[in-house]
């Protein structure tokens, strides 16, 4: 019954059956079993559903508030425990934009894998990673500063991980067929290659001299992933706005055309968000350690 009980904390906080059964390891369909198994047990109904959205009824909010802090509790200890072995166990729920994921990633866990060969990982690669953060132990999720960006409300830790500017780039087998843009509002006249869940729409920022101007580039073509962003600007398909580490070592080789350098641009920024450390597991803390170590 302790189990279940757990479980329906992990509801409320989650406000999803999928996400808490996620969390347990179990089905869906065996997670409903186990509210139901629950009510019969106290005989009353503990949750309800509106508008899509999972609410306890005053005596679920009772069985929550009494019920969360022992469970946070014998979870802490469990954590305590794990501090005695030699080598890390458990598993990590991770999510993580593609770019970072694709870049950087995989080589720590490979790394990280080599030492700690009892932690098991799943990854869930998505650029809306955020939308992800409640029921993962690790979101790594990219954002760019822009005018009207706001962060999603989220009770995690939020540590960042890197910035970068970004570049205006396009290829030659473009430049062969269209002038080089001499000022941003050139670009309107332009093929452009754009990703939203980069800069949250297709409107490019610039400043210079302290003034800062937002062109809606057209729609030629969107993609959710940076790397084929990449791979469509070297290919000739038109002009990009990515994130300089992504695309400074093709300039540097010669396959893309840095433009517009004489403006700034947004900022590309990278967060680590994790859970507090009275609620994260052990083996999740240490990876986050030799994540940031990196």
């Amino acid at each position: 019954m302790l189990d279940k009980m757990a479980f329906f904390v992990y509801v409320v906080r989650t406000g999803s059956i999928s996400a808490a059964a996620r969390k347990f390891n179990i089905s869906v369909s065996a997670g409903s079993r186990w509210l139901q198994d629950l009510e019969q047990k106290f005989g009353m109904p503990l949750h309800r559903r509106s508008n899509r959205l999972l609410t306890p009824t005053p005596a679920g909010q009772k069985l929550f508030d009494d019920f969360s802090p022992m469970l946070d509790n014998s979870e802490h200890l469990c954590r305590q425990m794990q501090e005695f072995q030699q080598h890390d166990k458990g598993h990590i729920d991770i999510v993580c934009t593609p770019v970072y994921a694709y870049h950087y990633l995989m080589d720590m866990i490979s790394e990280y894998l080599i030492t700690n060969p009892d932690v098991t990982f799943n990854l869930n690669i998505t650029p809306w990673a955020l939308d992800h953060a409640a029921e993962s132990d690790l979101t790594i999720s990219a954002n760019a500063s822009y005018q009207g960006y706001r962060e999603h409300d989220l009770h995690l830790v939020r540590r960042e991980i890197m910035q970068s500017p970004f570049r205006v780039v396009t290829s030659q087998h473009y430049l062969d067929r269209q002038p080089a843009p001499q000022k941003p509002s050139d670009l309107t006249q332009h093929q452009c290659l754009f990703a939203t869940t980069l800069t949250g729409s297709n409107d490019w920022i610039f400043t210079q001299n302290g003034e800062s101007q937002i062109i809606k580039v057209p729609k030629s073509l969107e993609v959710n992933d940076s790397d084929l962003l990449l791979q469509g600007v070297t290919k000739g398909a038109g002009i990009a706005y990515l994130p300089a580490f992504l695309v400074e070592p093709e300039i540097e080789s010669g396959h893309l055309i840095s433009l517009l350098d004489d403006f700034d641009t947004s900022v590309w920024s990278l967060n680590l968000y994790y859970q507090p450390p009275a609620t994260a597991s052990a083996v999740a803390i240490h990876f986050k350690q030799f994540l940031l170590k990196q």
